[in-house]
């Protein structure tokens, strides 16, 4: 569309004229030409043939590109797999020949044996016996094979050594003696030493970590706290008892949940009580025996356990106090940490 110059008429671009005014002079307005009138360059159309092979031949070449790629890979993995089947071959057909000649050696040691009088009429095998048998008496260290054995022949060995001080080796003895995580004291005490270990009861017992018990009443947890009690003391004399010990404690621990209960306090406020108080490691029961007491037992390997109990002095007894109680929630079991008590 263009404009009349004199008349400001709107005419179509294909008029000589106005037709309002009869004038020849137009204003021509560009920016509203219809796009459908825009000139566009025509492309060839030899060019697009062009570009068509053009993109024909990247397309092929990025087929076989890939195509070489995937045999070349294909190639590699034939061959990595033929090599790890000749391996696993070259490795049965090794194991094969080894089990073989270990056939052989055996058939031969059997055949060797059986032409031996004195493997067949039992005499090599009774020299062996009594072989073992005296390094067992003599406590050698290579038949231990176990911890409590390297532990039982380490005890034996400082508690026979003259060249060591006596206050080191009752330690390290009472140490070696007492059970995991046990708390050890020696200390000078007129000529000789006063020792005191105090050790927890879920490390010799079962389900007796935290403030868990298997028993169900104070008095047969109380019978088990003087066996193991017993049995250390036991363990301690046995291996340490000709250092001069003057006086020996042995303290039993557990974790507990101390609280005060009103005397009038219904069972709901006690349980109550009960769970709010924190679990902490405390004292049980302690055995002790002096000098006199221990010099009345001969042997303390032969020695019973009811024997050393009656001979024992009770300087504590928590079970007096002690009450078991079911139904309250589910208690972790693991012990409290903290020192354990003499």
């Amino acid at each position: 569309m263009k404009t009349c110059a004199h008349c400001s008429s709107v005419n179509f671009d294909e008029a000589t004229s106005c037709k309002k005014c009869g004038g020849k002079n137009f204003i021509v307005n560009r920016l509203t030409a219809s796009p459908a009138m825009a000139v566009r360059p025509a492309i060839p159309a030899r060019s697009s043939v062009v570009l068509i092979c053009l993109c024909v031949l990247g397309l092929v070449g990025e087929v076989i590109g890939r195509q070489m790629h995937y045999q070349r890979l294909a190639a590699r993995l034939t061959a990595e797999r033929t090599q790890a089947d000749q391996t696993r071959t070259d490795f049965i057909a090794e194991q094969d020949q080894a089990a073989k000649a270990q056939v052989v050696a055996e058939e031969a040691e059997d055949q060797s044996r059986l032409q031996d009088n004195r493997w067949l009429s039992g005499t090599m095998a009774r020299e062996r016996h009594e072989k073992e048998w005296a390094a067992r008496l003599n406590h050698d260290p290579q038949l231990a094979t176990s911890v409590l054995e390297t532990n039982l022949l380490a005890m034996e060995q400082l508690g026979q050594d003259a060249t060591l001080a006596a206050q080191n080796a009752v330690e390290r003895v009472a140490l070696l003696a007492s059970p995991k995580g046990s708390r050890v004291e020696v200390v000078p005490e007129g000529d000789g030493y006063r020792v005191r270990v105090a050790f927890m009861m879920s490390q010799v017992s079962r389900q007796e970590a935290g403030a868990i018990t298997k028993h169900h009443n104070t008095a047969t947890m109380r019978l088990e706290v003087e066996e193991l009690s017993a049995r250390l003391l036991r363990d301690l004399y046995h291996y340490c008892g000709s250092r001069g010990i003057n006086y020996m404690s042995v303290t039993c621990n557990h974790t507990l949940r101390q609280t005060v209960v009103p005397t009038g306090a219904t069972a709901e406020e006690r349980q109550l009580l009960l769970e709010r108080a924190a679990p902490v490691p405390a004292r049980l029961y302690r055995l002790s025996l002096d000098q006199n007491q221990a010099h009345a037992v001969v042997d303390w390997r032969e020695a019973s356990l009811s024997g050393i109990i009656h001979l024992c002095r009770i300087e504590y007894d928590g079970f007096a106090t002690l009450t078991i109680t079911q139904g309250l929630p589910y208690q972790e079991a693991r012990d409290a940490e903290g020192e354990l008590q003499f």
